[in-house]
């Protein structure tokens, strides 16, 4: 009877290290629970810095485009004159009626112009292709007179031109450049 007494103790103990044991080596439910907790807490900030990120980044896309588109344009119409030579007819502009952006022969001639983003040209005439299918409208202003302070000459030698871009979401971009006749003294 001792020994059977004494074989019983040994099975109980073992039996209690192995709960013992069986306790430390798992997780409580409260402790899963917990741990699940601060892992979606984690998830949903990286979820919104990644969003954030996101938005930034189409944002900046828009106005590179935007200003890619402006800055074409500008170009374009800084390379025409003022004004044309005594003895030349000037040919009708936008607010004239020609759409045609080939046969403007000066920059007041651009004066009012808009394009969207399903016509936006080149200065060939070819259209442009907008990958991000965004929708863009580019619009031209032109100031003539606008002598700068500190600066004199006739008003007519200076014309400030204007090409603003609406992008989508209603945000816009413009881009602006003060064009100079030059007038020679001798």
């Amino acid at each position: 009877m001792a020994r059977s007494t004494a074989l019983t103790n040994l099975r109980q103990q073992r039996a209690g290290k192995l709960r013992r044991a069986g306790r430390r080596a798992g997780y409580t439910l409260a402790e899963s629970l917990i741990a699940s907790v601060v892992l979606a807490i984690a998830i949903v900030a990286i979820s919104g810095t990644l969003a954030a990120s996101y938005q930034q980044n189409a944002i900046r896309d828009n106005t590179t485009t935007a200003l890619t588109l402006a800055q074409q344009l500008m170009e374009e119409i800084a390379a025409k004159p003022i004004s044309l030579p005594s003895g030349q007819t000037n040919k009708p502009g936008w607010q004239q009626g020609q759409t045609d952006r080939r046969h403007y022969d000066t920059i007041d001639d651009y004066n009012g112009y808009a394009d969207f983003s399903s016509a936006i040209q080149a200065a060939d005439g070819s259209t442009v292709n907008l990958s991000d299918d965004g929708s863009y409208q580019r619009s031209v202003k032109v100031q003539s007179g606008a002598v700068p302070a500190g600066l004199t000459g006739p008003p007519e030698d200076f014309v400030m031109v204007t090409v603003t871009v609406k992008m989508p979401h209603n945000q816009s971009s413009s881009v602006s450049q003060l064009i100079t006749r030059v007038t020679r003294f001798r």
